[in-house]
């Protein structure tokens, strides 16, 4: 959903940032496609977004060119996939630094509900989000892994890739 004010022609590369996903919903909504979260309801389930909300989000998404509808049948009905776009997966430093800073600085009294970013190459827990803080490896999709407080009992996966 578009901001306020349109800062897409703006000079500085942060304003531009914001404006194509400094929207609360859509970062949420990142965090679900990156992490293989494609199909509405459980996108909808995760981040708990309004249907009329998350709708306008996806569509907004696709605009944006961060992520691809794609057709799959359930039945006799078609129903759609969202998946993430290159662009997309560039943001995953982006959401990484944004929850390390989130655990940092805005502390939960319950430890157990932080987000933990997991190296798929060491297996080790990371305190940084472009590349893992302990054997140094690039962060991709394809190499690391969320646990997620959502997910307590979740064993770390891929996240997804791109379409």
């Amino acid at each position: 959903m578009p901001l306020r004010s349109d800062w897409s022609q703006r000079p500085c590369p942060i304003a531009r940032g914001i404006n194509e996903i400094g929207d609360p919903w859509t970062l949420l909504i990142l965090r679900e496609l990156l992490s293989g979260i494609y199909r509405f309801d459980e996108i909808r389930e995760n981040t708990e977004a309004a249907e009329n909300i998350l709708s306008a989000r996806l569509k907004a998404l696709i605009a944006k060119g961060l992520a691809v509808q794609q057709p799959y049948s359930e039945g006799r009905r078609t129903r759609f996939e969202y998946r993430p776009t290159q662009a997309a997966l560039d943001a995953l430093p982006v959401l990484h630094a944004f929850a390390l800073w989130a655990e940092k600085n805005t502390p939960s009294d319950t430890p157990d509900r932080a987000l933990t970013i997991v190296c798929r190459e060491c297996h080790e827990r990371s305190v940084t989000g472009e590349s893992c803080s302990s054997c140094n490896t690039h962060f991709t999709t394809e190499n690391v892994s969320w646990i997620r407080p959502i997910y307590a009992n979740h064993i770390p996966r891929p996240l997804s890739g791109a379409s």
